[in-house]
């Protein structure tokens, strides 16, 4: 073959990436979901640094998550808008949480889950 490509790749079940999960993306969402509910009782205790470690940890990856599946939906325009608000109310948490203002960061969980679960209904 004078243009160096492999046959084999030509075979789309040899190919090594197939494209998004979306079964496991799903997954990771469900995961992150569990977490975020587990914030309100961490608030109501004052565990300002499990809260955080809750956000970067279980809920690490919720945002790229959505963002794939977001690429996968019938309407990518309303679920990446979605996304940023998810997004936007994550980081409000994390700035409440900072502050150690209890009130404000539950407002935001509220927020955050009323928008993870517009998403999840979007796909």
């Amino acid at each position: 073959l004078g243009n160096r490509e492999c046959l084999v790749y030509l075979d789309p079940e040899n190919k090594l990436y197939q494209g998004a999960d979306t079964r496991i993306l799903l997954e990771r969402v469900e995961k992150s979901t569990e977490a975020l509910a587990t914030i309100p009782e961490l608030i109501d205790a004052k565990k300002w640094l499990a809260i955080v470690g809750v956000l970067t940890g279980p809920m690490g990856t919720l945002v790229r998550s959505m963002d794939q599946l977001s690429k996968l939906s019938q309407d990518p325009s309303r679920t990446a808008q979605l996304v940023k608000q998810v997004k936007t109310d994550l980081y409000a948490i994390a700035a409440s949480v900072d502050r150690k203002q209890g009130d404000k960061a539950l407002e935001y969980h509220k927020e955050a889950t009323q928008h993870l679960v517009e998403f999840v209904n979007a796909l």
